[in-house]
């Protein structure tokens, strides 16, 4: 009995070829200016781009930027600020219109609407403090204050306290009018008393009691007692 035997050789089919797709791309340009909606580059293939959501800081002219594009007609997009040719400053958009601007002067935050919320303790220390609102409120269960100096300026002040205390080394008040109305006790301690009127001195009272312990002196043009 007779064989042949032949060798069997393994057989590859060809892999599917992937569907075509666009093919992005990175580059980098130069910003040349910047409108409201489109950025314009300095690149001879994109000449505009916008700002991509994850790109936070705003491209400014001259800026080196990192850009994406899928081809000639789809959308390029800015992804990063490279370089610039201001690096102390910086604008920096958040989604809602908020911006964060800085610069050798300092930080200005500009938004419709800032709340800042703690659990624990607050603390600002500044050289100079400016506040300035059309209105405000303030709830301060127990508030503890320090001024070297004090001034203020109003047109209208109301204050409603339960109680009032101060203590003051000397009052100065100059008054054009001064109503006050006590309905209990109106108590004066003072080491000496002086009242001066320069027209009429009215004194209305149910009973009224003068005790001196030492010289009592009346003096007037004239003088009607009882």
């Amino acid at each position: 009995m007779s064989a042949t035997v032949h060798s069997l050789h393994p057989q590859t089919r060809p892999a599917a070829a992937a569907p075509a797709g666009p093919a992005y791309g990175l580059s980098t340009a130069t910003v040349a200016a910047v409108s409201e909606e489109n950025i314009l580059l300095d690149h001879p293939d994109y000449p505009e781009a916008r700002q991509a959501a994850s790109c936070l800081l705003a491209p400014e002219p001259g800026d080196t930027v990192l850009v994406t594009h899928a081809g000639h007609e789809s959308t390029v997009y800015i992804l990063a600020v490279l370089e610039r040719t201001r690096p102390q400053a910086g604008n920096l958009t958040l989604p809602g219109g908020t911006q964060l601007t800085a610069d050798v002067q300092g930080l200005t935050l500009n938004s419709q609407a800032l709340s800042l919320n703690t659990a624990g303790r607050l603390q600002m220390n500044s050289g100079e403090l400016d506040l300035n609102a059309a209105s405000g409120n303030m709830r301060i269960k127990h508030w503890r204050g320090w001024f070297d100096t004090a001034e203020a300026h109003a047109v209208n002040v109301k204050l409603t306290a339960k109680t009032l205390s101060s203590q003051v080394g000397r009052l100065i008040q100059r008054l054009v009018e001064s109503f006050r109305h006590t309905e209990g006790l109106d108590e004066t301690r003072a080491g000496r008393v002086h009242v001066s009127a320069e027209d009429h001195h009215h004194v209305n009272a149910g009973h009224i009691t003068h005790t001196a312990r030492g010289f009592v002196k009346i003096d007037g043009n004239k003088i009607d007692l009882g």
